[in-house]
């Protein structure tokens, strides 16, 4: 007997937070740059460019198109059903409730440890102006961050997106600047392509495992892969503020609408002029100075004999990114915690808002895991410490997995119940389903991908960073799925596509 579509029904069980959407479309725009623009970027594009010009270039614009895609479908999904933490409860609505729990709650711990980790940046950052009162005073400097950036999260959500429209002017001047002055130099000197030679444009195998050249060959894409993920993490992330967004239905659109062009002036372009002015084997490019000394956009400069002054203006943008980092990571935990709330898997004392609509203890309790930064110092905290960034090391790539997953159940369950895609009031305009999975098999390419050095130098550290996140996906939802009675996929029949959708999701 064939089933009957899902009927639309009033929720009888969700605790809903009462927030309110007071970021405007300034706000939701200046976000989504900022969410681009960070120490990933500053720092992290030092090991794709080891990689040599050719494979990093293409590395950065494959993953480019994979993150784009991923933002135009968590945005058809978000306008659909404009939800608090939105992509955090489409995992429980449209897959399952196991997988919707073991996610979320990696994805929450995620932004909570790396708040302790920025935190922890931003006094080696402020210590590197060698000032005595900071020096001396470590735990203090940490503490008091910390509680700024709590206080911030408690004000009206306005206030943090004026924080991050701030930090991302600073950034995007920066960003701006560094392009003009590096594309002058380039210019001025002449030396156009010199690092793009036969030896030095498909990389150096700085892994040193395959002896093969091809083998070698094939190990860099994987590598570059990988890193330019890493790279891309939380670009995702403007979604989770859909239940805060006014008029979601068009600025949320809007923010998505650039994105690309904003991959291809912050990512792309830079990447180009970065593998045009350092060379893939530059030593300091491997060194293990994980400082902003090390960062390939002060070796570019260097190299080119730019100004000294310069460093001072990139030690202060790296501080700004932290910051901003900093201050989302309680904001977007705080609100992947709240849809755990909201889908009943959390208690509801987490729901409660203040007159202004914030969820304080949703809040106070993603904030409070960052304090563990100050007791890392203690063995048993740290080995506890890292282990919670294991665990967190990728689970942003899990995350944008499971949102694609989301996103084909999310299809075929309009489609089930008669309902038409391109009636949506947001609409991506690409073959979104062939794309679906297109970038699942790529991203678990890269998941697998993650630690295969290992099968030549075997070390338990990198291993269980590369895979516990992971195995902790699989073996937590299957054991839920296996306690609860629940399929880890839920049946197309089963999927609510009608409760909580927005007046404004059809044209």
């Amino acid at each position: 007997m064939e089933s009957t579509p899902l009927l639309p029904t009033p929720s009888t069980h969700h605790q809903h937070a009462h927030t309110q959407r007071l970021l405007t479309s300034l706000h939701t725009s200046m976000i989504s740059i900022g969410g681009l623009i960070g120490t990933g970027l500053f720092i992290g594009v030092r090991v794709t460019l080891l990689n040599g010009p050719i494979i990093s270039l293409c590395s950065y614009i494959y993953i480019s198109l994979i993150c784009y895609y991923i933002i135009q479908a968590v945005g058809e999904m978000s306008i659909y059903m404009p939800l608090n933490g939105s992509l955090c409860q489409f995992l429980f609505k449209f897959i399952s409730s196991p997988v919707g729990v073991v996610t979320n709650f990696i994805y929450w711990i995620s932004w909570s440890i790396t708040l302790a980790l920025e935190l922890s940046l931003i006094y080696n950052i402020l210590a590197n102006f060698k000032l005595a009162i900071i020096e001396e005073n470590e735990t203090v400097v940490i503490f008091v961050m910390w509680l700024t950036l709590t206080v911030v999260n408690l004000l009206p959500v306005n206030n943090y997106g004026n924080v991050e429209f701030v930090i991302t002017i600073f950034k995007v001047l920066f960003m701006i600047g560094w392009i003009c002055l590096s594309a002058t130099l380039i210019l001025y000197q002449g030396d156009g392509f010199k690092y793009w030679n036969r030896e030095l444009i498909w990389g150096i195998d700085y892994i040193k495992v395959v002896k093969n050249p091809i083998g070698s060959k094939i190990i860099n894409i994987l590598s570059s892969l990988v890193s330019s993920c890493f790279t891309f993490q939380s670009i995702e992330s403007i979604a989770i503020c859909s239940g805060e967004i006014k008029d979601v239905n068009k600025n949320l659109p809007r923010a998505i609408k650039y994105v690309v062009l904003r991959i291809v002036v912050f990512y792309i372009l830079t990447l180009f002029l970065l593998t045009l002015m350092i060379p893939c084997n530059d030593p300091r490019l491997t060194s293990d100075d994980d400082g902003i000394f090390a960062s390939p956009f002060i070796l570019a400069l260097s190299n080119l004999n730019s100004n000294g002054y310069f460093l001072l203006v990139f030690n202060f943008i790296i501080l700004l990114s932290m910051i901003s980092a900093a201050n989302s990571n309680i904001y977007f935990g705080s609100r992947c915690l709240l849809s755990m709330v909201e889908e009943d898997y959390f208690p509801d004392v987490f729901a409660k808002t203040t007159s202004h609509g914030v969820p304080y203890n949703a809040v106070l309790l993603t904030s409070a895991i960052g304090l563990i930064s100050l007791f890392s110092k203690f063995k048993s905290i740290d080995a506890f410490y890292k282990l919670l960034i294991n665990l967190s090391s990728t689970s942003g790539l899990v995350m944008w997995l499971c949102i694609l997953v989301a996103y084909l159940q999310f299809r075929k369950a309009l489609q089930y119940n008669s309902l038409e895609y391109e009636k949506l009031s947001y609409v991506a305009g690409y073959p979104m389903i062939v794309f679906s999975y297109i970038t699942i098999v790529s991203i678990v390419v890269v998941i697998l991908g993650n630690g295969i050095v290992n099968i030549w130098d075997f070390n338990w550290d990198s291993f269980i960073s590369c895979y516990l996140t992971l195995a902790m996906l699989v073996t937590g939802s299957y054991t839920l799925s296996v306690l609860w009675k629940q399929p880890l996929l839920r049946p197309v029949d089963q999927v609510d596509i009608f409760t909580d959708q927005s007046p404004l999701a059809f044209k």
